[in-house]
């Protein structure tokens, strides 16, 4: 089992939270296919609001899709089905960042570094058991 964060805009989250469905970009689907899967947990970080409002489990396999979903046009391509162990948790981000690799090491702001990397960040079982306990898991 991994451990993720997972990037949401606001209006993508709403999205997500209505169609336990996540979505990448294409040129991600090499990782987003082989690394994530099923069973695995994320944190999720909603950018504009800098916060971490939820809690949940990858729950299907990779597929990629065509159809028009999170846009107007055919983004986010890449889908996942997840589930939702706990959402509405609004905690400021702040420092928490600070505490989980590889965050920590790197040289720009949390909400950029997860987009350069597709949307989605792997942190160690450590540091996703120490930030869930900040959230109040």
């Amino acid at each position: 089992m991994k451990h993720w964060v997972l990037l949401f805009t606001p209006e993508t989250y709403e999205l997500v939270k209505k169609l336990s469905t996540i979505g990448v970009r294409s040129n991600v689907w090499k990782s987003f296919s082989e690394n994530m899967k099923p069973g695995d947990r994320f944190i999720g970080y909603v950018s504009k609001k800098m916060i971490f409002d939820c809690v949940g489990t990858i729950s299907g396999d990779a597929a990629f899709e065509e159809t028009m979903l999170f846009h107007d046009q055919k983004w986010f391509p890449c889908r996942r089905k997840v589930k939702f162990e706990k959402t509405g948790m609004a905690k400021p981000s702040g420092d928490l960042f600070n505490a989980v690799s590889p965050f920590n090491e790197a040289n720009t702001g949390p909400g950029n570094y997860l987009m350069c990397k597709g949307g989605f960040v792997e942190i160690p079982k450590k540091d996703f058991n120490w930030l869930s306990g900040k959230l109040g898991l």
